[in-house]
């Protein structure tokens, strides 16, 4: 056979396929839209406010210590820690996003946002009309929130929050005068990034920040959200097993 037929044939196996290819590949999906934060993401469980690394002023250092958590460098066995967390106690903003892996939501409305976190079945109001802070605003668990878009990262400023609650798992502080903002960006169809903002003049001498990200979840039931609700009841016998060591319970037979 001569070896200009040969390849000639090779020529036209090879289009033949190829054009077989493009009639089974898969349609293409819709173009990424930055603005649009449909869907469910799911964050990992990153933990702390520490990059860079939190600078106290006298009152927020000694509030630091004062904190015992049972988590990160700092941890103390769970017994002799006093976490907030472990007496079911809201973990409050930001730890809610940040100190468990947790899948958050998006819902939009005339005037607000409602925003769904997976850990303890939180919802948030988040006024998108162009209202300012109450001048004296009550504390709460997860505050009040305003948010608005600036280019292609939606911002949500909160304040008003509860110092009861920590800010992450290793124990940082915030006081009443306390100011969250939370930047997220969809840096592409999959992944959106969070960056918090802590400014608490009390505490710190310079803004506390970190970086998170979320990864956008399949359409199926194991991407969807499951009921994750930290109940007293379920701690008190946590408590009893794992955080007391002498107060274990027994199992009867």
């Amino acid at each position: 056979m001569p070896y200009r037929f040969v390849l000639a044939l090779m020529f036209v196996a090879a289009t033949a396929l190829a054009q077989g290819r493009g009639r089974n590949a898969p349609p293409a999906g819709p173009p990424h839209d930055p603005h649009d934060l449909s869907g469910i993401w799911l964050g990992r469980a990153a933990g702390a406010l520490n990059n860079p690394a939190p600078s106290f002023t006298p009152a927020g250092k000694a509030a630091f210590d004062a904190n015992k958590p049972s988590f990160g460098p700092r941890a103390v066995p769970p017994a002799f820690g006093n976490d907030p967390l472990g007496g079911a106690n809201p973990p409050g903003i930001p730890r809610a996003l940040i100190s468990h892996a947790t899948k958050i939501q998006f819902i939009p409305l005339s005037g607000k946002v409602i925003q769904l976190i997976e850990w303890n079945r939180i919802w948030r109001e988040i006024w998108t009309d162009g209202r300012k802070f109450p001048e004296d605003p009550d504390l709460a668990w997860y505050g009040y929130s305003v948010g608005k878009w600036e280019g292609d990262q939606f911002v949500i400023d909160t304040a008003g929050l509860d110092p009861r609650a920590w800010a992450d798992e290793e124990g940082l502080p915030k006081s009443e005068s306390a100011r969250v903002q939370e930047r997220y960006h969809r840096l592409d169809r999959d992944n959106l990034e969070l960056t918090i903002i802590v400014t608490d003049p009390k505490l710190f001498t310079k803004p506390v920040t970190g970086k998170f990200m979320f990864r956008l979840q399949p359409n199926t039931p194991t991407g969807n959200f499951i009921e994750d609700i930290f109940a007293p009841i379920d701690e008190e016998t946590f408590n009893k097993r794992v955080r007391n060591p002498a107060g274990g319970v027994k199992e009867t037979k």
